[in-house]
Formats: structure tokens, C-alpha cells, sequence
């Protein structure tokens, strides 16, 4: 018994049912004659496309049993070219307790310190400076070992303890050659290089509870200079030496803001260079008050050692601070970053609600 032609097409897959309107398109185009015997006679559709009774559920059951998608994880070596991001945490701890500060800076200052041994070694061989020849070699010896300590690529420790040794032999020699007491040279120089280096370490690790300690021992050790300062600005009729005598008094009170909070710096490097710089003048406006007539010569004796002078300890107090970096570094990263200000006016400072004010 044939089934109409809406069942019969219901159970053709989708496939067989538009091959099937095709062809009934074509036939019903063809002309008259082609359906008298004149062309090829076109079948039924159930015998042109004879479809079994299970197509449509072997159909269905393709695209049931289609295989899912995966989207598969980067190979390894595209996961190791990503980058890992800088968190928020790891920069907050490098400006607090940076691992190797001021390691470019250092490399500079022995390049320039080097060629200002060099200069000053033409100096020395051209007569312009005290004990002339004789002061050559070990200004050439200091200025090569400087420049090698520039540029040749070693770690960080090394190029930091290389510097204090090159800095407290350049101060050794400068002293002996200087004319004036070993011992209050020398006292000038320490505490040149020792305020420096423990104003810069505080401004750098200024959460760190250690620096401030560092600039208590810095300050005793400054303290034989400065009191000579005082007593040289307060004993003394009005002199030029006073001059230099008060840029260090003021210079060393001003290193007091480094015992402020950790909320600021103290303004460490600035006064630092500052520091160097008031003992630099206070020794060169003391060697030209005792001079007794300007001649070019002297004038240029003078002002090569002042320079000397600022160069040896701007190095050495560089050294010395990278030296403590190196040291305390690891101990000054233990800090939490989250912790709270201590409440000093009671558990609850909370800021009143907006109805409260009106009471």
C-alpha cells in the first residue's frame, strides 16, 4: 500500500528530500513531449531514491555522536615567553628595600674618579701640587686601578669593597701630603665619608629600622669634627676659617631629618652631597686662609687637593653604602608591606556618619 506523499517524504533523510524536490523541479520543467515517449521517462520518487526505513535515525544519530571540540593548552614554551606581571607588592618592596642600589652610579664615579686621579697625577708631574714628582706615580697607580674597577664587568660586593679600599688608600696618601694634623684630617675625612654613607642608606631603606641606628654611629663618629667646628665658630676671633666651620655645623644639623618617619626619605642624598661638599669648602677656605701670598701655584695646590678631597670621599662613602645594601638588604626586606599605623588617640578614630554632625 503507497503512503501519501507528505509520510513518505517525512521519512526521507533531509539529504534525500532535497535531491527529491530537485528532480521533481526538472520534470516539471521539461516539455510536453518529453512525457509522451520522446525523452527519458523520470521515475517515481520512491523508486528513483529508494531511502531505508532506519536513514533519518542513522542521520540523527551522526550528529548526536559528533565528537566535542577541546581547546587545548599552550605547548610549554609558549607559556615560558610570557612574561611574568610586576605585582604591586614586589615594586613597593624594591623601593623600600632595593637588592643592589645605585650599581650603574657606582661604575660612573670610578670612571670619572679615574680620570681625576690621572689629572691630578699630570699635576703632580708638572710641579703644581705639593711634593710634585713624587705624588705622580700613586695618583696614576690610584686613577688606573679606578678606571679598571669601571670597566671591567665583576659583582656587585666586589666593585663595592674595591672602592672603600681605593678610597681610604687615596685619603691615607692625600693626608700625608696635606701639611696639616693627621688627626683632625683625618677626622674630617671619616666623618666625610661615614654621614654620607648613612644618610643615602636611610633614604633608600627608610622603613628599615636598622638605618637609623647606622645614622646614630655615623653622627658619634662625625662628632669630632663638628665639635672642632663649634670650636672653632664660637673660641676664634672673626676669621675666614669661620666660614667653612659654619657650612659644616649647619650641614651636620640638617642630617637630623633622617630620624624622621618612614613616610619620608629625610632628603638623604641631597644632604649627603651636601655633607661632602660643606667639608670640602671648610677644607679649602682653611688651607687659603693660611696662605700668605695667592700665587697661581698655590691657588692651584689648593683647590686640586679640595677636589681630591671630594672625589676620595664621595667614593668611599659610595662604597660603604653598598657595602651595607649588600649586608642588610636581605634583613631590611623583612617588612610587612600591610601592616597598619599604630592608633594612638583610641581604637575608634572613624570619621563621624552623615547624621551624627547634626547632634
Amino acid at each position: 500500500m503507497e503512503k501519501p506523499y507528505g509520510e513518505a517524504n517525512r521519512d526521507r533523510p533531509p539529504s534525500s528530500r532535497r535531491a527529491t524536490a530537485e528532480r521533481e523541479k526538472a520534470a516539471s520543467a521539461q516539455p510536453e513531449g518529453a512525457l509522451s515517449g520522446d525523452g527519458p521517462t523520470a521515475l517515481p520518487a520512491e523508486e528513483a531514491a529508494p531511502t531505508p526505513p532506519n536513514a533519518a535515525a542513522s542521520v540523527e544519530r551522526q550528529f548526536v555522536s559528533s565528537p566535542v571540540i577541546t581547546i587545548e593548552d599552550a605547548p610549554p614554551s609558549a607559556r615560558e615567553n610570557v612574561t611574568k606581571p610586576l605585582l604591586a607588592s614586589e615594586a613597593l618592596m624594591e623601593d623600600l628595600a632595593p637588592m643592589r642600589p645605585a650599581q650603574d652610579a657606582a661604575r660612573i664615579w670610578c670612571a670619572a674618579v679615574g680620570v681625576g686621579f690621572l689629572l691630578l697625577g699630570g699635576l703632580s708631574l708638572a710641579g703644581l701640587r705639593p711634593d710634585g714628582v713624587v705624588a705622580g706615580p700613586p695618583a696614576f697607580v690610584l686613577g688606573i686601578v679606578a678606571l679598571f674597577t669601571a670597566l671591567t664587568s665583576v659583582s656587585y660586593r666586589q666593585r663595592a669593597v674595591a672602592m672603600v679600599v681605593l678610597g681610604a688608600i687615596a685619603t691615607v696618601i692625600g693626608l700625608q701630603s696635606s701639611g696639616t694634623a693627621f688627626g683632625w684630617g683625618a677626622a674630617r675625612a671619616v666623618a666625610a665619608i661615614a654621614l654620607p654613607a648613612a644618610l643615602v642608606f636611610r633614604s633608600r631603606y627608610r622603613a628599615y629600622s636598622g638605618a637609623r641606628w647606622l645614622l646614630v654611629a655615623a653622627f658619634l663618629v662625625a662628632l669630632p669634627s663638628f665639635g672642632q667646628a663649634v670650636a672653632q665658630l664660637a673660641l676664634l676671633d672673626p676669621h675666614l676659617a669661620q666660614l667653612g666651620a659654619a657650612m659644616v655645623i649647619l650641614a651636620v644639623l640638617s642630617s637630623l631629618t633622617g630620624f624622621m618617619g618612614a613616610e619620608t626619605t629625610g632628603a638623604g642624598t641631597f644632604l649627603a652631597v651636601a655633607v661632602v661638599l660643606s667639608f670640602t669648602v671648610d677644607l679649602v677656605i682653611g688651607r687659603v686662609a693660611q696662605l700668605s701670598a695667592f700665587s697661581p701655584r698655590e691657588l692651584v695646590s689648593v683647590l686640586s687637593a679640595g677636589l681630591a678631597f671630594a672625589a676620595t670621599s664621595a667614593l668611599t662613602s659610595l662604597g660603604l653604602f653598598q657595602v651595607l645594601a649588600w649586608r642588610l638588604a636581605a634583613d631590611a626586606r623583612r617588612i610587612d608591606l600591610h601592616s597598619r599605623p599604630t592608633d594612638k588617640d583610641g581604637p575608634d578614630r572613624r570619621p563621624p556618619s552623615g547624621g551624627e554632625w547634626l547632634t
